[in-house]
Parts: structure tokens; sequence; C-alpha cells
């Protein structure tokens, strides 16, 4: 899929829906990152069939995402680039650490949304069962000492990856924190800070079709 179809999505209209087949799934932290700079939220991820996924994105109407939103227009229309680049210029002041690219930003932000919608107690309850499942299998092969030993020794490594996972976890999604930080901390130094919202009851009141981000 082409940058110019995934633009055609975001046209403006209150709801964005896109199904990706094939190849095309591996696109969607791009369409993620497209989205972000024209104003839209993941809403929603249906994995239709292995290879069908159909996403659903929602407009962002609070002021400073549609400045941002505008502004990715401006900066189209005057023929810049539809993703920020590395760095900002060179007198400006470098973020520390290496440059997160929109796309990394926007799998950062799937991660980060995973971790606070789902947490990690499915995964830690998964593993345990897991471990449950080898002691079972040790108890019926009991009449075999080494592999009964082996399941055991499996058993008891998952239980402590279970143990680990909520730290493990944590640890994840704070890095994914501090990346779509410093991604906007970059964003900020490229193209400079949003303008001032307009003066209050200056601006068109809000609407919800399709035209004009």
């Amino acid at each position: 899929m082409k940058d110019e179809q995934i633009l055609a999505y975001f046209d403006g209209r209150g709801t964005a829906e896109i199904t990706l087949r094939g190849r095309d799934v591996m696109q969607s932290d791009r369409i993620a990152a497209i989205a972000f700079e024209l104003g839209y939220k993941l809403h929603e991820t249906d994995f239709v069939t292995r290879g069908q996924w159909r996403m659903v994105y929602l407009r962002n109407d609070s002021p400073d995402v549609r400045q941002r939103a505008q502004s990715t227009l401006d900066r189209l229309r005057a023929g810049g680039p539809l993703l920020s680049q590395a760095w900002a210029p060179g007198a400006m002041p470098r973020v520390l650490g290496s440059p997160i690219t929109p796309v990394e930003a926007a799998a950062a932000r799937r991660n980060v949304t995973a971790f606070e919608t789902n947490g990690s107690r499915g995964l830690v309850i998964f593993v345990a069962l897991l471990s449950i499942g080898f002691v079972a299998l040790a108890w019926v092969a009991r009449d075999s000492l080494g592999g009964a030993i082996a399941l055991l020794v499996m058993a008891g490594l998952l239980a402590v990856v279970a143990a680990l996972i909520p730290r493990l976890m944590r640890s994840w999604y704070e890095r994914n924190q501090q990346r779509v930080a410093r991604f906007s901390q970059q964003r900020s130094q490229q193209w400079g800070p949003p303008p001032p919202p307009p003066p209050f009851g200056g601006g068109r009141q809000g609407d919800s079709g399709g035209s004009g981000l």
C-alpha cells in the first residue's frame, strides 16, 4: 500500500477503517505513524484471519492534535516530507539516545496501549499453567526417573519465568514509554512547537463529518 492510498483514509472523516491483506499487514506500524501525524488514534484491531487485519481509527478532535494534523497538511502542501526525519537542524539541542523513527514510535505506542489494556496477568497465568502441566507430566512419567526429572526442571524454569514476567513486562512498558517521549521531543525539535490554539470562540465549531482536517 502506497502512502497516497494510506492518506486517502485519513482525509478528515470521523472514522477510518482499513483492511490489510497479505504483505500489507507488515505496514501496520507505518499506517499508525501516518495516522498519528494526521490526528487519528487506533481504536480497534480485528484479526479476521491469519493474513487479514481490520483496523479502525478514530479522529482525535482535541486542539493540540488538530494543530498537529494541520501542520502536517501544511508541510505536505509546501512539499515537505510526510514523516519526520532523524534529527532537527544542528543548531537545535539533540535528544539523548539514538533517533526514533515515526514507525518505531508507532510500534512503541501500540506496545504501551497493549500493556495498559491487558497488563501482564494473562501471560503470568498462561506460563504458570504450563508449569503445572509439566509437573503433571512428571507425575505420569515417574517410572522413568530421567524423564520425570527433566520435566520437573522445565516446570521449575517456567515457574521462575512466571515470577519474573511482571517485572520484565513493566520494564518493557517503561522502555516503550520512553521511546514515545523521546520521539515527541525529537519531533518538536524538528518541526518546532505547534502554533498556539485559536482564541476561545474564534474557530469553527467541531464537525463529525468527512472534510476539513
